[in-house]
């Protein structure tokens, strides 16, 4: 087979070996994990950050709640000490007494609606804790696997052009010339000739060109200037 044929499937090699590279860095189901991994650690945040906030106000509503518990024993102990004759003062009395009742009970309300809140915050936290932990191990577990794999790779590519720089030594320099030139305008400078057709640009060749091909020689289509060959 002539030199430049194989110079060219090892350009096509190296060109298969480079994609699955960029692939495997660019591996979209550990982009996609990480990226589930930084949702989960961002929900987690706002669920600490919330949680601390209604910790913070149940320390106010608890302190709210000890005032009242206190205003409401001094009431009773003036309510209840038969100190206080007067009907309408005592009157005065009980109705701040119920007052402070109902305010109490909307505190103690909102003391059990938090401590409600924090327990739900609490099983998020520890369901993302456990989440987390599970996506940092598989994403540990693919990122060995990638670098495994890359280094195959690289180690393929290597060895690839290597043995590209040995077959242009071995090329005829005119035709090297003429190939790499071809090969900055298209992908695939050198293509087969089947049913007497260029499969680069699918135009029917002149019988003269077909002559030659079937010399086994490599020729230039008149139309797309590929480079062409016959099996």
């Amino acid at each position: 087979m002539n030199e430049i044929i194989k110079l060219d499937q090892q350009y096509n090699l190296a060109d298969k070996i480079k994609n699955k590279i960029t692939y495997i860095e660019k591996y979209p189901k550990l982009l996609e994990m990480k990226t589930k991994l930084s949702k989960i650690n961002n929900l987690e945040e706002r669920c600490i950050k919330e949680l601390e906030n209604l910790k913070k106000t149940n320390i106010l509503l608890e302190k709210k709640l000890k005032n009242k518990e206190d205003e409401l024993k001094k009431i009773n102990k003036d309510l209840y000490s038969g100190l206080i004759k007067d009907i309408k003062l005592l009157e005065n009395i009980k109705n701040k007494e119920i007052h402070l009742e109902e305010s109490k009970e909307i505190v103690e309300q909102d003391l059990i609606g938090n401590m409600e809140k924090m327990e739900i915050l609490n099983n998020k936290i520890e369901k993302c804790k456990i989440k987390s932990i599970e996506l940092k191990e598989i994403i540990e577990n693919s990122n060995r696997k990638i670098n495994e794999k890359l280094n195959e790779y690289r180690n393929k590519l290597y060895i690839n052009l290597e043995e590209i720089e040995k077959l242009r030594s071995k090329v005829n320099s005119d035709d090297l010339i003429k190939y790499d030139n071809i090969k900055i305008k298209y992908k695939n400078p050198l293509v087969k000739v089947e049913k007497d057709i260029c499969r680069g640009c699918n135009v029917e060749l002149f019988m003269n060109k077909i002559s030659k091909l079937d010399n086994n020689e490599i020729i230039e289509c008149e139309n797309c200037g590929r480079l062409m060959y016959k099996l």
